[in-house]
């Protein structure tokens, strides 16, 4: 479990890149398991709210000015609720509200 927590908290800071993040994220199941059909960000799926359903709510922030099929999209950020660790990366070639878009497959989350 420590192993765990110290992986989600490198990649929350940047601390592995972005190949090591899938293979630890393999091994975390993702909480959001369908993003949008018809916007894709790199090759895959933005993510919207009713994509992160599953996911802790405190771990997201909804940013409700930009809607993808009718739907606003989430910024969201890895950590702990105390009950779920999630990590979290995005795609930085596209930015929403300032900030980098997350996809599907960049949200992975573990329940304690």
């Amino acid at each position: 479990m420590r192993t765990r927590l110290l992986t989600c908290a490198c990649l929350l800071f940047g601390g592995y890149p972005a190949a090591s993040f899938a293979e630890d994220a393999a091994a975390i199941p993702p909480c959001a398991l369908s993003g949008a059909v018809s916007v894709m960000i790199g090759g895959a799926p933005a993510l919207r709210l009713s994509d992160v359903a599953k996911c802790p709510p405190e771990l997201y922030e909804v940013v409700p000015s930009i809607m993808i099929e009718g739907q606003p999209v989430v910024h969201f950020r890895g950590g702990s609720d105390g009950k779920t660790t999630c990590a979290a990366k995005s795609e930085g070639s596209v930015t929403m509200e300032g900030e980098a878009a997350n996809r599907l497959g960049d949200v992975a989350c573990k329940t304690e």
